[in-house]
């Protein structure tokens, strides 16, 4: 774990951020929104997060990744022409974007995959996925967990040789269900950046950092409630990461949270349930930062930092046995 976990001020480039993305809001509650309307505005807010003279020069191709009745689609990314060879050049990494499960899509986490990609140095499938309220759990899940076992036959047609999740928010969840549902397919490592984990409203994150910014406990709410859609889905470890049984080792994982996020403190849980479960696990708490840094890194050099925290933690985890390398840093 990085030694500065205390908690400092809100870095004032991101609370300004959040400002400026608040302004595109109606005069109610971002939750008491439509679906619709709340998704035109996260579409909206590329501009801020991922203006052109940001955009990383990576290679992008569009596909779909198919599925028994579906298609989901997907975006490679691939590192420019010319970067250095790194620990990460023979894994393909496949990323879930975050938006509670009901936003968000490949273009709102275009910037940060791209970004992702050129700095580990690895290819990346971004994934898109149902979405609620329209597709109710457990659809995004088994589109998760079905996208990542057919992202791994596609390693050799790509060049690549491991395979690696990462995700962020409801991402994260998903990244975790992913390859916690595919004990088989050897995954190499995690990333995970504040992933929902947990059903407990009423923690010291939650009761502490409710009112946001970023995200809101009666968000959050919302979000789990459009998930289930009217099921009882808090005892399914698909849905809840802290109900988890790990029958296997998990994967080496780099978990990154923030500390002005109500996510915070069940991040750290599914952390030590990792790490209970024999994973090695490095967690980077970004003290100045709130929920949603990852598509800060693009324009804020301050985010940037802690997202290449994890980056760093991450490619230690990808080093070859060989080299003695571990995960683990507390």
């Amino acid at each position: 774990m990085n030694p500065n976990t205390d908690p400092s001020a809100l870095d004032p480039t991101c609370r300004d951020m959040l400002i400026q993305v608040g302004r595109w809001a109606a005069a109610v509650p971002a939750h008491e929104l439509t679906p619709q309307r709340q998704r035109q505005f996260m579409r909206d807010s590329i501009a801020l997060y991922a203006p052109p003279e940001a955009r990383v020069p990576v290679q992008r191709k569009d596909l779909s990744v198919p599925l028994p009745g579906r298609s989901l689609p997907a975006r490679l990314y691939r590192p420019a022409a010319g970067r250095p060879r790194s620990e990460a050049d023979d894994v393909l990494m496949v990323f879930f974007h975050g938006g509670g499960w009901v936003l968000g899509d490949l273009d709102t986490h275009d910037a940060a995959c791209a970004y992702l990609a050129q700095q580990l140095g690895c290819r990346l499938l971004s994934v898109e996925y149902r979405k609620a309220p329209e597709h109710p759990f457990p659809a995004p899940c088994d589109d998760a967990a079905q996208a990542y076992a057919w992202a791994a036959t596609q390693l050799a047609a790509w060049g690549c040789r491991r395979l690696a999740v990462a995700g962020d928010s409801a991402g994260g969840h998903l990244a975790a269900h992913a390859m916690h549902a595919n004990p088989d397919l050897a995954t190499a490592a995690a990333l995970l950046f504040y992933p929902v984990a947990d059903v407990n409203f009423d923690n010291a994150s939650y009761t502490g950092r409710g009112d946001g910014p970023g995200l809101t406990r009666a968000g959050m709410l919302a979000f789990w409630q459009q998930l289930a859609g009217g099921a009882a889905i808090t005892d399914d470890a698909r849905a809840v990461l802290m109900r988890q049984r790990w029958q296997t080792r998990p994967p080496s994982t780099v978990v990154a949270l923030a500390w002005h996020d109500p996510l915070h403190d069940e991040g750290l849980a599914y952390a030590d349930l990792l790490r209970t479960a024999g994973a090695d696990v490095h967690v980077h708490v970004a003290s100045d930062m709130p929920h949603g840094f990852l598509r800060h890194a693009g324009v804020n050099p301050v985010a940037r930092a802690h997202v290449d925290a994890a980056i760093g933690a991450l490619l230690v985890c990808l080093r070859p046995a060989a080299d003695g390398a571990a995960c683990e840093s507390v």
